[in-house]
């Protein structure tokens, strides 16, 4: 039950966990070695679905190297999101952060991929072109929210559904921040996990969007209350702020339960992964016993487990157990711990160089792999000798490496210093500063 069957049409994933630049020795320099392997594992196996796809069909028919790479980027931001939260102490700071992390370089490279589309190439990987809402400024206005998996749009790129369930992450970390329920990690992540193993045939499938109306009055509406939502949650007055906060967190809910493109026992197998992730940081802390987080470590992820290996895509239980999916569920946390397992050793640079640029290689990959494909012709590459492929590939990966180094030092490096600058004098204005 491979993730990328279950993500077409489709990233931070984003892979955008908070990112800061580490060099060797730095203790967060595992969490860099974890990124550079999931983008390059994501980035690894889209090439070998479309080039080598008898290869692809024998390899996932055992494991899920999809949903292992995306659920390890995954796991790696509910760690690190968290955390740079709560030692900002700001939610005005946090989500300022996220802005310049996040979208630069998504419209930079959506921007491109729009080129591609209009080029013809899009085509190659995708059946749908970048906006496939019938109107433009709806497809539009549900991508800029973030939300556009869950109110029946889709991403501009195929890789930017991932990029939903970061910000359903986001609304709910900073709405538990407000309400002082943030280190309630541990229980609400093997709670969100059962939730989605017990009822996982009960969850229905785009609720709110099984026709082009009811699409865009969903994205109005998700839209609206997410705009209303962040102002009250961002607000000086403690009602307002937790106003917004409830009305943030019941969105995002509401929206990954009943009106996901996926089911939702999906969608909450992956915030059961998310807050896993953060109980292990507040653990590691001393926030809460090492005992609780390994409880609900093995309820979450013993669930998750279940879950995917019982049901799929169409939340139809299945006849036989998915045992690539169980596979890939069990690697994921077995590789975060062997990168736990590195903290105290040095990283090597070429690795967390690779963190370093892991959301760029995320998204550069998609637009590349679809301009390879127009290049080469999906349709003529089986005519291509096997080794020819695998000589394709590594060029491939090479040319994704030097243009995703090319994003970061030209969009997302600047983008991260300005966030810098923005947050420090919205700050400043805030706390009455000049």
């Amino acid at each position: 039950m491979s993730l990328t069957s279950r993500a077409r049409p489709r990233p931070d994933l984003s892979g955008s966990a908070e990112a800061p630049v580490v060099s060797p020795g730095n203790r967060l320099g595992w969490l860099d070695l974890l990124r550079g392997v999931a983008a390059l594992t994501i980035a690894g196996e889209h090439f070998v679905q479309m080039v080598v796809p008898e290869l692809y069909a024998r390899v996932t028919h055992r494991f899920d190297v999809a949903s292992f790479g995306v659920f390890l980027f995954f796991l790696v931001s509910g760690y690190i999101v968290p955390a740079s939260l709560e030692r900002r102490g700001s939610v005005r700071g946090f989500w300022i952060s996220r802005f310049f992390r996040i979208y630069p370089l998504c419209l930079v490279v959506v921007l491109v991929g729009i080129g591609v589309w209009a080029a013809g190439a899009y085509t190659a990987l995708s059946p749908v072109s970048p906006f496939p809402a019938k109107h433009p400024a709806v497809a539009a206005l549900a991508n800029l929210t973030m939300l556009h998996d869950f109110v029946g749009v889709g991403g501009s790129l195929f890789v930017m559904w991932t990029l939903s369930y970061e910000m359903v992450f986001y609304l709910l970390v900073a709405g538990l921040f407000v309400l002082g329920l943030h280190r309630r990690s541990a229980e609400i992540s093997a709670g969100l996990a059962l939730i989605g193993a017990l009822a996982a045939g009960l969850f229905p499938v785009l609720l709110f969007s099984r026709d082009l109306h009811n699409t865009e009055v969903t994205v109005a509406v998700s839209a609206a209350a997410m705009a209303v939502g962040l102002t009250c949650l961002l607000s000086r007055r403690r009602a307002l702020s937790v106003t917004g906060a409830v009305l943030l967190a019941g969105l995002a809910l509401v929206l990954v339960t009943v009106n996901g493109r996926m089911p939702g026992w999906f969608g909450l197998s992956i915030l059961a992964t998310m807050f896993g992730g953060t109980a292990i940081y507040r653990a590691e802390q001393g926030q809460i016993s090492r005992r609780k987080c390994a409880a609900a470590c093995v309820v979450a992820l013993g669930a998750v487990v279940a879950a995917g290996a019982c049901w799929d895509e169409h939340a139809r239980m299945t006849h036989h157990v998915q045992w690539q999916w169980v596979a890939a569920m069990l690697a994921t946390w077995a590789a975060f711990g062997l990168g736990m397992l590195l903290r105290g050793r040095t990283v090597p640079r070429f690795l967390t160089w690779l963190g370093s640029v892991s959301y760029s290689i995320y998204l550069v990959h998609a637009v590349l792999l679809c301009v390879l494909l127009w290049l080469i012709s999906p349709t003529a590459v089986r005519d291509i000798p096997l080794w020819s492929r695998f000589g394709i590939g590594i060029v491939f990966i090479a040319v994704v490496l030097a243009v995703s180094q090319l994003t970061f030092t030209v969009v997302e490096r600047p983008a991260q210093r300005l966030g810098r600058r923005v947050t420090a004098l919205v700050e400043r204005r805030a706390n009455g500063g000049a």
